[in-house]
């Protein structure tokens, strides 16, 4: 009798001992997940101000054909929203007889911090919309207000950094760049088409003198950022020397999804090296040796150059997704940066 009950005490105790270790190892895997999710978890510095985008993108998000009304609209919001942050403002303006329109006058409009920095990281996009005498109710809401908005969003959001710990730094500077007249007017020819940038590429490649170094020689690299805003967009590398930056965009977007920080699960950034046969406001960069990350979707939208690439086809939780990505990785690129990068030898 004695010896069934100290069974069956035995088996009690080793009930209760097994329990414990299993609560044990729960709030270990409980611990070690958190402790994961807590190693890819976005700092402070870095929030979110999605009331910034969504009225700045209001704002760009119209009609805006170069020599028109909307167009110098934009034109000012976009150098103002410059100032408000802290950019040192400069315009590059010409005019150019043009397909259809005439003569026109085209302004480029560069934000820079950093003005006397040996070297450079470009950002940017275009700010005009296409010309479409059917639908003069165009907005290029992917093509590309929504990469307009990003950018400044980007420089709102990481204000703080940018005019503290990044301010006066002579290694690296910031410079964004809103391109005018990349669209045709007529139809795309290497005449009729990316005119603010040509114009732009000429002039940094300038050389004063013999021995000073070109403007466009001190970009280290151009992003180019164009057709961004729908769901499912996909970005690769287009190009050797810049596949370890595309690399990173990924690793991020990789990190903020193990840590439950992305919306949904469709991952955008594929470190993978595909033919580019684009032609973009880069290629005139891309001539002057400038190394270039191209982050414009493959596939395009599907309403590229319709009157239904408008605010209702965006998506939101992508734009979201990608707004944070980028800004983290624009962070992270200005924050170890070292001096003497050259991906032109990459």
């Amino acid at each position: 009798m004695h010896i069934i009950e100290r069974k069956v005490s035995s088996i009690s105790s080793y009930k209760k001992m097994s329990f414990y270790i299993l609560i044990f190892l729960i709030i270990c895997c409980c611990c070690f997940r958190y402790i994961e999710l807590q190693k890819h978890r976005q700092p402070l510095l870095w929030s979110d101000d999605d009331r910034h985008f969504n009225e700045t993108l209001t704002a760009i998000m119209r009609p805006r054909v170069v020599g028109s009304v909307g167009h110098k609209e934009v034109q000012h919001f976009i150098a103002n929203e410059l100032k408000e942050l802290g950019f040192h403002v400069e315009t590059d303006e010409f005019s150019q007889i043009v397909p259809v329109l005439g003569n026109l006058t085209f302004v480029n409009l560069l934000g820079i911090i950093n003005p006397e920095a040996s070297d450079f990281l470009a950002l940017a996009c275009h700010y005009d919309s296409k010309y479409f005498p059917d639908i003069p109710n165009f907005v290029g809401a992917t093509d590309s207000a929504v990469p307009c908005a990003t950018l400044l969003n980007t420089a709102k959001t990481l204000n703080s950094y940018l005019l503290t710990d990044f301010k006066n730094r002579q290694d690296l500077g910031l410079m964004l760049i809103f391109f005018d007249g990349e669209e045709a007017f007529l139809s795309w020819s290497k005449a009729d088409s990316i005119y603010g940038s040509k114009h732009l590429a000429r002039k940094l490649s300038i050389s004063p003198d013999d021995f000073t170094k070109r403007h466009i020689d001190r970009i280290e690299v151009l992003i180019l950022l164009d057709l961004l805003g729908t769901a499912s967009q996909k970005f690769y590398s287009f190009y050797q020397n810049t596949d370890t930056l595309l690399e990173e965009l990924s690793n991020i977007e990789r990190n903020l999804m193990k840590s439950r920080q992305l919306e949904g699960h469709n991952y955008m950034f594929f470190s993978r090296r595909i033919q580019n046969m684009i032609e973009d406001d880069h290629l005139p960069f891309l001539d002057e040796d400038v190394p270039i990350l191209h982050l414009i979707p493959v596939p395009f939208p599907k309403y590229w150059h319709t009157a239904k690439d408008d605010a209702d086809s965006l998506h939101w939780p992508t734009i979201r997704n990608f707004n944070k990505i980028f800004r983290i990785f624009i962070y992270e690129y200005m924050k170890n940066h070292k001096e003497n990068v050259n991906f032109r030898l990459m």
